[in-house]
């Protein structure tokens, strides 16, 4: 029980199994969830991406450090638009990157 047990091997694969599971945009967890956030009100601001991924994903209650990692990568691509096929395709991939960036966090992972 409690954070003894994880040393650096076990921290690096329970990482990597989460990230496994959220990576892909067209698995169909986390096209539920990036459907969740589309049939929200448009555009989908950085700071409401990284809200909304927090709470989906736990909820996560993340701290400083890691909420402006977080917010900076969710403004390197503005708002979420799910007006096209082209804008739909590429706010899945952001998505799926951004919650790959939440359960890699230690917030997610000693939750």
């Amino acid at each position: 029980t409690g954070k003894e047990w994880i040393d650096g091997g076990t921290l690096v694969e329970r990482v990597n199994f989460a990230v496994g599971k959220v990576r892909d945009p067209r698995a169909p967890g986390v096209t539920a969830l990036t459907n969740r956030l589309a049939a929200e009100a448009m555009p989908i601001s950085p700071e409401s991406l990284v809200e909304r991924c927090l709470e989906l994903a736990g909820p996560i209650p993340a701290g400083g450090d890691t909420r402006a990692g977080l917010l900076e990568f969710a403004k390197s691509g503005g708002d979420l638009h799910f007006d096209d096929a082209d804008a739909r395709t590429e706010s899945a991939s952001r998505v799926a990157r951004m919650l790959s960036l939440v359960v890699a966090a230690p917030e997610y992972q000693f939750c």
